[in-house]
């Protein structure tokens, strides 16, 4: 049996790709899933992805977990990084002790400034049994079941293996590899730099159409680069490895966030003129790149870095600079 703990549209995602994989899977929902398990058991679609599960999969709120953590062989962990403490340590208190732990949770903890594999390895004292999920997957389409390859990430790559043949029955194309830092910093860091990349097409929504082509695209290009050099500065700081940075779990992983992902939404309301707080509220979800870069300047500061990406977005979420002048300062960096 797998669980699947949380009832967002990566969650959810995930649950439907284990179920298509042919394992008993049942979605559990967190204290802030219940409006989504009722729409389950009402029949209708899921609010954040338009479709109904299968009823292969089974779904529980919060406070009904316990039988089905009692029995499952793997727990898949989708929740967003400021809750995964309290999330794990309900669900070891219940779980297998030799439970394997997948993590699709990305960004460091706001407090602790761990990343999610150290936050669940200090509760369950088993770093071994701790895999975690990496790389482009946008939720939409992984429950379309579109070409889609991931990373699985694990101090023991044998645990990532049992991991990646899971979903490789389900149609995913995954690589394994040992390089956990590496993976979690990218993870984590491209959602700071798909907010900068979205200030700047952002920016040329507010040109007539005749004055730009292809929506900022150098500079957006400009700030992309800016964004993995700043990532393999974490990297090398943290023990993480340039490969990873420059594969799936990095370049890939950032290139689909500024395509479709909130992040990079968020990023362009900010520079075509909303606030942070209007932003926010017109996409209506978690933005992780808000506290991720709040986390990654944090991490710089412990190592005496200099993280543009994460500088330029701070300092329009702060209203020290407009869009404007953040970017202009941003591509400035990329002088010799």
């Amino acid at each position: 049996m797998i669980a699947v703990v949380g009832a967002g549209a990566m969650g959810t995602a995930l649950a439907m790709l284990h179920d298509r994989a042919g394992l008993r899977t049942t979605l559990l929902g967190t204290v802030f899933d219940d409006g989504v398990i009722d729409a389950i058991e009402a029949g209708r679609p899921h609010p954040a992805l338009g479709i109904s599960l299968p009823p292969s999969i089974d779904s529980r709120r919060h406070g009904r977990w316990g039988a089905v953590l009692q029995n499952t062989e793997r727990v898949v962990i989708g929740v967003s990084s400021d809750g995964l403490t309290d999330v794990v340590t309900e669900i070891a208190k219940l779980a297998r002790p030799y439970v394997i732990w997948t993590i699709a949770t990305k960004g460091w903890d706001p407090d602790t400034l761990r990343t999610p594999s150290e936050v669940v390895s200090e509760i369950v004292e088993r770093v071994e049994r701790v895999v975690v999920l990496a790389g482009p997957a946008l939720a939409p389409e992984l429950v379309a079941g579109a070409p889609t390859a991931m990373v699985c990430a694990s101090s023991d790559i044998t645990v990532a293996q049992e991991v990646a043949s899971t979903l490789a029955a389900a149609g995913i194309s995954v690589s394994t590899t040992d390089d956990v830092c590496g993976a979690e910093i990218a993870a984590a860091y491209k959602n700071v730099t798909a907010i900068a990349v979205g200030m700047a097409e952002g920016l040329s929504e507010r040109l007539p159409e005749s004055v730009y082509v292809h929506r900022f695209a150098n500079a957006r290009a400009a700030l992309f680069a800016q964004g993995l050099i700043d990532m393999c500065k974490l990297a090398d700081a943290k023990g993480g490895r340039m490969d990873t940075i420059l594969g799936l779990a990095g370049a890939g992983d950032l290139f689909v966030t500024c395509l479709g992902g909130r992040n990079g939404n968020f990023g362009r309301l900010l520079g075509a003129g909303q606030t942070p707080e209007q932003a926010q509220a017109t996409i209506g979800s978690t933005i992780e790149g808000v506290a991720n870069t709040t986390a990654a300047l944090a991490v710089a500061q412990l190592h005496s870095l200099e993280l543009v990406a994460a500088r330029t977005v701070q300092s329009v979420l702060s209203g020290e600079l407009s869009p404007e002048e953040a970017i202009a300062q941003a591509l400035a960096a990329h002088r010799s």
